[in-house]
């Protein structure tokens, strides 16, 4: 024993407490990190999970569960019965049939086809434009599981571009409605109705005025025929009063809507399916949140041109439980009382302490993931300007590398923050690791070459090293523009042509890219 340095008890609970400190926030970064890893709706399981066990976190709003206030909100007998409706119990046996026969049904892998799979197939056999193809193809991955639009259709236009307009969208939209199943790419049920019935070719005017808008499909509710011509005639003789016209639409006369008429257009609406897309799988790609909205600011004047945002709607609120902090400030045990009683209040505080101590460390878990989010979006919205002006076509490359030295952090951290994070901008919703690409190309090139490209960057081109993405657009839009010559592009000549433009390809190279744009060789275009 004398070979070892004594230590005072001072000193031995100094170092003790150090150790419990450092292993402490050790264990607050490997949540951290954790968390920082996980996707919108993994967090979103998480938070629920670790909220069922741990009684002092609650959660305090969520936007996504109407009417949530608290994880452990509880609803007065009074309440629950005064709708006057008859609530039965359930017997154990019973209870336990339906859980063995939901636990079948989840059991069941889904091995139907995706909606998207099912689409794009039939998209991939039709002779479209490489920017006809392009532009389905985002609408196709912008449909829920039930065929609907997530984001506005008209947001993946590109303003730079002189074909993108609403009469090419209009174009590109009637091409997926009229793929099987008909009816999808719609904003909603109504709209789908309306489609299947105006592509069917078998639908009266009326059927097709009592769908064409939400004002009169609501003349359906009631389905009762008299009702429905009732309606139908007034809505009509207030048109006739109007002193200024509605917009085009499917004009009907009053004098021609009768019973029978009304009864054979509810008829043939009921053939049609609200939800087509429900015999169909459903996709990942579906349920994409985005974690960052980037927003161009219209000021002129103000500060920043562009405005990043943490998509926090997707996320539940978190708090700790009020009766759990009251606990620990309210406890008052004397010195020297060794009561069962004293014995049990000193089990109850240390144990709402260490939970509360333990939500604290998973909300401040949650506020780090946000703030590393947020700070690096800002970062990569700085770094990529120029795309989010003008679109896909201006991507620079770039590094996780590089924004890592920004934030002063590890390159794995970022790495970390991008994977399964989505941003969300005028042009779409794009994966964060998609602004992350290595430089393609050089501008090494003949005196000719160099002269076309200082007269490509003068006419706003891109010049120089590009990134994979811009190259991609590149070699489409060189594609899109030699669509009517009578001999196709080779490799090659496209390899030239970037060339030309200050961006060295390989042909190899370009029959890679070529090749993930889902564009065929110039032996079968």
């Amino acid at each position: 024993m004398a070979d070892f340095p004594q230590m005072s008890f001072q000193q031995r609970t100094s170092q003790t407490m150090s150790q419990a400190q450092v292993q402490r926030m050790s264990q607050t970064q490997i949540m951290s990190l954790n968390l920082l890893a996980m996707s919108s709706a993994d967090l979103r399981n998480e938070i629920y999970s670790y909220v069922a066990k741990n009684p002092a976190l609650e959660i305090k709003s969520d936007s996504l569960e109407s009417g949530v206030k608290s994880s452990r909100t509880e609803v007065s007998a009074s309440s629950r019965f005064s709708d006057n409706t008859h609530y039965g119990s359930t017997s154990a046996s019973g209870a336990a049939a339906s859980d063995n026969f939901q636990a079948a049904l989840e059991s069941n892998a889904d091995d139907r086809e995706p909606l998207t799979d099912h689409l794009e197939h039939q998209l991939n056999s039709m002779k479209l434009s490489a920017e006809e193809k392009a532009l389905c193809l985002k609408l196709i991955y912008n449909l829920d599981q039930k065929g609907f639009h997530i984001l506005a259709p008209i947001s993946f236009l590109n303003p730079e571009n002189p074909l993108h307009n609403e009469e090419f969208l209009s174009h590109c939209l009637k091409i997926v409605q009229n793929l099987d199943p008909i009816g999808t790419c719609t904003n909603n049920y109504r709209e789908s109705l309306f489609v299947q019935a105006e592509i069917s070719g078998l639908a009266s005017d009326l059927s097709l005025f009592l769908l064409e808008s939400q004002e009169h499909f609501e003349f359906l509710n009631p389905p009762q025929p008299q009702k429905i011509q009732k309606k139908i005639e007034d809505y009509l003789s207030a048109q006739k009063k109007l002193k200024f016209k509605q917009k085009a639409g499917i004009s009907l006369e009053k004098d021609d809507i009768n019973i029978e008429e009304i009864e054979l257009a509810l008829n043939f609406i009921r053939t049609l399916d609200p939800y087509p897309a429900r015999n169909f799988g459903s996709s990942q790609t579906n349920f994409i949140s985005p974690d960052v909205i980037v927003t161009k600011n219209d000021d002129d004047e103000a500060e920043n041109e562009f405005t990043v945002t943490f998509a926090r709607e997707f996320l539940p609120r978190l708090e700790i439980s009020k009766d759990y902090t009251s606990l620990i400030k309210s406890a008052e045990i004397k010195d020297g009382d060794t009561s069962d009683k004293s014995e049990r209040k000193k089990a109850e505080v240390k144990f709402a302490r260490n939970s509360v101590n333990e939500a604290k460390v998973f909300i401040e878990s949650v506020l780090y993931r946000e703030s590393t989010i947020l700070k690096a979006a800002q970062e990569i919205v700085s770094a990529q300007a120029q795309f989010f002006r003008k679109g896909a076509r201006y991507l620079a490359p770039l590094r996780q590398k590089d924004i890592a030295e920004k934030l002063g952090v590890h390159e794995t951290t970022i790495s970390r923050m991008a994977s399964s994070k989505y941003l969300a901008c005028e042009w779409g919703i794009f994966p964060i690791s998609y602004f992350f690409t290595n430089a393609v190309g050089n501008t090494k090139a003949n005196p000719d070459q160099k002269a076309q490209a200082q007269k490509s960057t003068a006419a706003g081109e891109s010049s120089g090293p590009a990134s994979k993405e811009g190259v991609k657009y590149e070699i489409a839009q060189i594609l899109e523009e030699h669509k009517n010559d009578k001999k196709a592009l080779s490799d090659q000549k496209i390899s030239d042509i970037l060339a030309e433009k200050g961006i060295k390809v390989a042909r190899r190279t370009v029959a890679k890219y070529r090749g993930e744009l889902n564009i065929n060789s110039s032996y079968e275009r």
